[in-house]
């Protein structure tokens, strides 16, 4: 059984995986994905400090992946936010 912060992360990548080149606001990445802005911000966080994704903050800021799609497990994602013991 997945946690909620591993589901909402896996939901945030395959977003961003949809338009690796443009940089995603949190608030439309929060509407794509169905996922409350707070809590997405923290996931961006801690996905940004796994280095799987990169952003830039203020005016035409967002998010997107860091390295191509297909260069990213699952189990990269998991264990950035709820690793497996």
């Amino acid at each position: 059984m997945i946690s909620q912060t591993v589901e909402y992360s896996l939901r945030a990548m395959a977003s961003l995986a949809y338009s690796p080149d443009i940089l995603v606001p949190t608030p439309e990445l929060a509407e794509m994905t169905h996922v409350p802005v707070n809590y997405l911000a923290k996931v961006l966080q801690t996905l940004g400090k796994a280095d799987l994704i990169t952003g830039r903050r203020g005016v035409g800021g967002g998010y997107k992946l860091a390295r191509a799609a297909e260069d990213i497990t699952l189990l990269e994602v998991i264990n950035a936010v709820n690793p497996i013991e």
